[in-house]
Order: structure tokens, then sequence, then C-alpha cells
């Protein structure tokens, strides 16, 4: 039995955006009995991250197919990230699945593909379904 591969477009969570705005809302009840007024102010300390979490979701996407590999562009704060990866498992070394404090908070894990040779490929962060989609692509690349 062949295990095929199905065809997927994945985009950010936007989750994302909902928690960098719950960040921004904990660090202002936090410095409220302090600052008063003044915690307002976290604010615009968190208007650069969540101008790049929109930066990265809106820009950001993931293409998985059998016959064209992994494809991703990922708009990462100061520059944007194009790649691509054949699914061919003398090429694939490791599929890396992990998560950061930050993603178990919104519930999303990191997939990072390591080749065989050469420099690991960027992490595929904060994208839904990843751990599902890490047991595909190990089904698919012990079955070639």
């Amino acid at each position: 039995m062949k295990l095929l591969l199905a065809d997927r477009h994945l985009q950010p969570s936007k989750r994302l955006l909902v928690g960098v705005a719950l960040l921004a809302s904990v660090t202002t009840l936090l410095l409220w009995p302090a600052f008063h007024r003044l915690a307002f102010l976290a604010w615009l300390l968190w208007l650069p991250p969540f101008l790049f979490a929109l930066r990265y979701a809106a820009g950001s996407w993931v293409r998985i197919s059998a016959e064209r590999g992994v494809s991703w562009k990922l708009a990462l704060p100061f520059r944007t990230v194009l790649g691509t990866c054949a699914l061919h498992p003398a090429d694939i070394g490791e599929l890396r699945l992990d998560t950061s404090l930050f993603g178990r908070l919104l519930g999303l894990w990191t997939l990072q593909i390591i080749p065989r040779e050469g420099a690991p490929h960027p992490p595929l962060r904060f994208f839904p379904g990843m751990d599902g989609l890490a047991q595909e692509l190990q089904a698919y690349l012990q079955q070639s």
C-alpha cells in the first residue's frame, strides 16, 4: 500500500496575533498597580512585536506536495525567506518537531527539516497542524 501525501497550502495561525495582544494586556495589568495610566505605554512597547507578528501572519505560507516537495515563504521582521525542499528520503536527514514556551501557550508546534548535507532549513513556526503534518511526512518518507 502506497501512502499518498495530500497537497496542502498552510497559512500561519491567527492565534499568534491573539497571543501577542494577550501578552501586551498582561503586561499592562502587571504594570497598572505601580504606574496607573502610564501602564498603557506598555502597548506602545508591544506595537513592534505585534507588527512583526502581523507581517508574519499575513505574508507567510507553506506548500506541501508529493511531486514538488515542501516550499515556503517566511515573512520575517526584517527579511523574507523563500525556500524549497524535495521530499526524498536520501535528501532529508531528520524532521524536528518542537515548541517554545510561547508556542505551547498558543498550542502551535514548530517543524524543522534537517537535510543530510548542508545547513538546516528555517523552522516553520506558528502553522496549525504541524504535529499531524510531521507524522504524515515521516510516514511518507519511510515508505519511499
